[in-house]
């Protein structure tokens, strides 16, 4: 059966989400058949090794606006996200995780945003459900990227986002691989409305997110928003060599005038202190060219199997 073109298409990643996704699937109808406007549910199989795959494709078959593709591995979150953007079709575009921690209802929110004026809707995520370390390492990272982007929204890594189409027309268009979807967002508009969202408990499975994740995130976007880690080194060159040169001031007077040594003690601590700003030096250089070996080799950013009929 054909549909009608979708005006709204929500964009859901799944990897190993097999035990969420029927209701999913059931609250994402509700809401969005109460919108009264055509849409489409476009689900991305982000390499699930679970039975995701097979229940999209029974969820497919048993509601024509549901769409299912498939990538060719696990990718990751965001090149399944923009897999699934390269896909909708809709006007208004908005994405959620699968996991059914922001609640599917509370896309109406988004799009009445987005048909007041803004070019982007972020969810802020109110009465988190997740450890207090995450949050604070959340909160840390939301005010680097405020601060670097000049956008002061307060929770950039909230799931629950929308889109005109134009701004993701856009978006798709950048060709770098280190991406992260919500910088991405302000460099193509600051026309960016943040909205309370609700939030809860994983209601299944395990965060797809641990702290090795985080802490990856959190290099990848200090090194990808700005340069500002290189100057940072230049300037504590400068610092180390400043203080360096009053040491010695200071060691020669102390000979001089007293004729003490400079303990050894003292001295190896100062070798040990150099050498660990040395390496973390190198260490961010060596990111910095890490990554600009990864562009090179001009590795897709994602590869679609192909989209279930």
């Amino acid at each position: 059966m054909d549909t009608p073109v979708p005006e709204i298409s929500v964009v859901v990643p799944v990897y190993n989400e097999e035990p969420s996704l029927r209701e999913l699937h059931e609250r994402l109808t509700a809401v969005m058949g109460g919108l009264g406007r055509p849409y489409e549910l476009v689900f991305v199989n982000d390499g699930s090794r679970d039975g995701s795959l097979a229940l999209l494709r029974e969820l497919r078959r048993g509601d024509p606006r549901v769409r299912v593709a498939s990538l060719m591995r696990n990718f990751g979150q965001s090149p399944a996200l923009y897999a699934g953007f390269s896909l909708a079709r809709g006007r208004f575009l908005v994405m959620l995780d699968a996991d059914l921690q922001v609640y599917p209802e509370d896309i109406p929110l988004l799009v009445e945003q987005l048909e007041a004026g803004a070019d982007c809707v972020s969810g802020r995520r109110t009465g988190r459900q997740d450890p207090f370390f995450r949050r604070l390492f959340s909160q840390a990272l939301n005010r680097y990227i405020a601060y670097e982007t000049g956008v002061p929204l307060t929770d950039y890594g909230c799931p629950l986002k929308g889109f005109r189409r134009e701004v993701v027309e856009h978006m798709l268009t950048f060709d770098h691989r280190c991406r992260y979807l919500p910088v991405d967002m302000t460099a193509v508009t600051t026309n960016i409305a943040e909205i309370p969202v609700r939030h809860a408990e994983r209601k299944a499975g395990r965060s797809k997110y641990e702290l090795a994740d985080l802490v990856r995130t959190a290099v990848d976007l200090i090194t990808n928003i700005s340069v500002r880690p290189l100057r940072m080194i230049g300037l504590l060159g400068i610092l180390l060599a400043l203080g360096g040169f009053f040491m010695f001031v200071r060691v020669l007077y102390f000979r001089v005038v007293y004729g003490n040594q400079f303990g050894t003690e003292s001295v190896i601590a100062l070798f040990f202190l150099l050498c660990g700003v040395q390496l973390l030096s190198l260490g961010t250089l060596c990111e910095y060219v890490g990554r600009i070996y990864a562009e090179t080799q001009k590795k897709p950013y994602f590869i679609i199997r192909g989209e279930e009929e």
